[in-house]
């Protein structure tokens, strides 16, 4: 009887211990965060590897600045779709195990709609969005709300040869029409055999570019309630713009390209013109260019019925998981006002050329010293603005490019595409 009771006392006993030891060492199936004030809040920062080096070297600074978070990064493929699709599947199933994504900008509504977004209007308040460009802002706000941060962006940019400007003594257009009566003039001067180079292949370079012919003719994709206006007049005009570009301007494959093509095209110097991304400053005037020291830099132009000139965004916000804790969220705000701060802008500008959302930093002495191309692009990026903000994006892209590439090809009516169009998004918008 004695050793029964022995060994049922011994049994609880252990069972106490055991009890005691996971009550210590338990584990939420957070990212790593502790309510307890003695211990550091670690904090998940997944995002694509593209921009993995120079936005380690910013994490390390902040990890050294402060004793209460530690911020871990976890890297991702450089693929908008992976990325995507890994941060659905994370997030869709209340998926703890991270706390901030940089996310693309195009997906913020799709993201934003599902209620996966932390709401930052209060935590970054106008005192920080008011440093930041107008149009990344509102491509981070949904519904009224501010779901995302800034972090960084880029913008589409009219380069040009600046030397046959030059010899024809011509100033710099702001119309289509003044860039297409400059064209007839250019072909033959200096190696000059086309007049347009964009990117007009069936893709979503060709829903960049058309939006911003849209834009820069007085008209929208979305109005202000998310409800399609594509098949009104501004817009038919506007595509019949970029149409003439396609059938007199441009080479013959100019339905098939995407940036490689055109730049290395306009890099052989064989256009007027090219619209593309503000990268294309320096690489395409790298080794073994032809137009090496030859490029100017302007906003796009505009159309009759135009009156400011837009160009597309691209880049990445900051979004917060949702389903984490109070904490965790509190530590994530922490670390996100850190990230668009005027000094870490100025900082990750200067690592990974990165165009950042702080207005301050593109007129910032050190950063004209190292980028002097942003004394004209700060002019550019103020007019930019966001793809259409709609829950279906991907839907509604993939219907753009297939409507808008058969007009540009001529297999539709400019009109038939853009009346087939406005029904497919009023589709989706059901």
């Amino acid at each position: 009887m004695k050793k029964r009771m022995k060994q049922v006392i011994a049994g609880t006993m252990a069972a106490l211990m055991m009890a005691s030891l996971a009550g210590c060492s338990g584990k939420s199936q957070s990212s790593g965060g502790s309510d307890s004030s003695d211990e550091k809040i670690t904090l998940k920062f997944s995002f694509d590897q593209g921009v993995g080096e120079p936005t380690q070297k910013i994490v390390d600074n902040f990890n050294k600045s402060q004793d209460k978070i530690t911020v871990e990064t976890v890297l991702l493929p450089q693929d908008a779709n992976q990325v995507h699709d890994d941060f659905v599947n994370k997030l869709a199933s209340e998926d703890t195990s991270v706390d901030i994504m940089g996310l693309d900008v195009v997906y913020i509504a799709e993201f934003a709609s599902a209620g996966w977004l932390m709401d930052l209007s209060d935590a970054l308040d106008s005192s920080i969005t008011d440093t930041m460009l107008e149009g990344t802002v509102a491509g981070a706000t949904y519904d009224g709300k501010l779901v995302a941060a800034p972090w960084f962006t880029n913008s589409s940019v009219l380069f040009y040869r600046q030397d046959v400007l030059d010899q024809l003594g011509a100033e710099v257009p702001d119309t289509y029409e003044g860039w297409m009566e400059l064209a007839d003039k250019a072909v033959g001067i200096n190696g000059v055999e086309y007049g347009a180079d964009f990117q007009a292949a069936q893709s979503e370079a060709l829903v960049c570019n058309w939006v911003e012919y849209v834009w820069n003719n007085g008209g929208e994709i979305l109005d202000k309630d998310g409800a399609p206006v594509i098949n009104t007049d501004n817009n038919v005009e506007a595509t019949n713009i970029m149409k003439t570009l396609v059938d007199k301007y441009a080479p013959s494959g100019i339905t098939t390209y995407t940036e490689t093509e055109s730049e290395q095209v306009f890099k052989e110097g064989k256009c007027l013109f090219i619209r593309d991304w503000s990268g294309f400053w320096s690489s395409g005037q790298d080794e073994g260019s032809k137009v090496t020291g030859l490029i100017g830099a302007t906003t796009l132009p505009i159309g009759p019925k135009g009156e400011e000139p837009h160009s597309c965004l691209g880049g990445l916000d900051l979004v917060v998981n949702n389903a984490i804790s109070d904490t965790q969220k509190e530590a994530a705000v922490e670390f996100i006002k850190y990230m668009v701060s005027a000094d870490t802008q100025k900082e990750m500008t200067l690592i990974s050329s990165q165009p950042p959302v702080v207005k301050s930093v593109y007129t910032d002495t050190e950063i004209l010293e190292e980028i002097p191309f942003y004394e004209n692009f700060y002019g550019v990026i103020q007019g930019g603005k966001s793809r259409p903000q709609s829950p279906q994006y991907a839907k509604v892209s993939d219907a753009i490019q297939r409507n808008i590439h058969q007009a540009l090809t001529g297999e539709m009516e400019v009109q038939e595409a853009l009346d087939k169009l406005q029904t497919e998004v009023e589709e989706l918008s059901k």
